[in-house]
């Protein structure tokens, strides 16, 4: 599940949005990316931590903010790794949500954000974030660096696969069997579930090699 979510606001193929896979996989790869002096990073997993302390140590770098739309008791990501991205001079936005990406001829400018607040419990077990009326704000940036998590890609099927695909993007299987609707494929691992770990995927191959 390596695909990058997409934050689904205006903007977000201007010049200057990426994506934090590519952008650690750059780094660590010695490539070439160019960054602005004010890098915004929408996210609050350990992907959008990464991102924000290696972006505050690149030398052309003034300021890194973080936007994540609940609070730090239910931000996903290590403790200690927020807290030590806090002590690195790392500015993080909570209750906090991303409405439009600023622009000037196709280049990043600013992101235009809205204050949450929070709701009712959802199904994953937080309160659900509302948007706060006319609490909006506009944040300077040059790099927008979005790190809402990662998705199946699914392209390797084609268009005209048979097999059954879920809301969520992954591949529908018997809960039982790990079998698809197309007879004798099976399917497990992070296509199935979405990100989780090594252990999982393997543990789904036994099963379905065991039925």
């Amino acid at each position: 599940a390596c695909k990058p979510k997409k934050l689904k606001i205006p903007n977000e193929k201007a010049e200057g949005v990426i994506y934090a896979t590519e952008f650690l996989k750059s780094v660590n790869l010695k490539e070439k990316m160019e960054i602005g002096e004010y890098i915004g990073i929408i996210g609050g997993g350990n992907a959008a931590i990464d991102a924000a302390r290696v972006a505050i140590r690149n030398r052309k770098c003034k300021k890194v903010t973080i936007i994540y739309r609940r609070t730090l008791t239910e931000m996903p990501a290590f403790k200690e790794e927020i807290n030590a991205a806090i002590e690195e001079g790392i500015e993080i936005l909570f209750l906090t949500s991303p409405l439009k990406i600023i622009t000037e001829k196709n280049k990043v400018k600013g992101i235009e954000c809205i204050r949450m607040k929070p709701g009712e419990i959802d199904n994953t077990g937080r309160r659900k974030p509302i948007p706060v009326k006319n609490s909006e704000f506009t944040i300077r940036i040059d790099t927008l660096i979005i790190a809402i998590g990662e998705e199946p890609d699914l392209s390797f099927l084609g268009s005209h696969s048979k097999i059954k695909i879920t809301e969520r993007n992954t591949i529908k299987i018997d809960k039982n069997t790990y079998l698809t609707d197309m007879k004798g494929v099976f399917a497990g691992g992070d296509v199935v579930t979405g990100p989780r770990t090594v252990i999982e995927a393997i543990s789904a191959g036994k099963t379905a090699a065991y039925m």
